[in-house]
């Protein structure tokens, strides 16, 4: 398992117009947040809230962007909170088609509180090609 960090979280999607969608969940009854902003410091997506019910998942915001600029986004997460960061692809005949990051909260910090790491799940999916 990979260690914990904090504080916002460069990604990089390559800047040639691809179609990103972002969906945001959170699980604890504190609130959560997610902003993601261009290197520009545009925000390009943000989502708040918190669960409406103990130990289930409520969706608190979901959405799209074209990516541009120069590719680098910030994402920021629960200020305090304790992040792991996952990334995958889908790939077919060497191309990728999709590449998706995860990035999953521990609103108690990386290293105190219960250390569930389930309080915010946030998921972006760059598409390989959009239209």
């Amino acid at each position: 398992m990979p260690s914990p960090v904090t504080g916002p979280q460069q990604i990089s999607i390559d800047p040639n117009s691809k179609l990103v969608t972002v969906a945001a969940f959170a699980q604890s009854s504190g609130n959560q947040t997610v902003k993601i902003v261009d290197s520009s410091g545009k925000e390009v997506f943000s989502a708040s809230g918190n669960s409406s019910s103990g130990g289930v998942f409520t969706y608190i915001g979901g959405g799209s962007f074209t990516s541009g600029g120069d590719g680098t986004y910030t994402v920021t997460l629960t200020n305090g909170s304790g992040i792991l960061v996952g990334e995958d692809t889908i790939v077919e005949k060497g191309q990728v088609f999709l590449h998706r990051y995860s990035f999953i909260t521990n609103d108690g910090g990386p290293n105190v509180g219960d250390r569930d790491f389930n309080d915010l799940f946030v998921t972006l999916s760059v598409f390989a090609y959009k239209g």
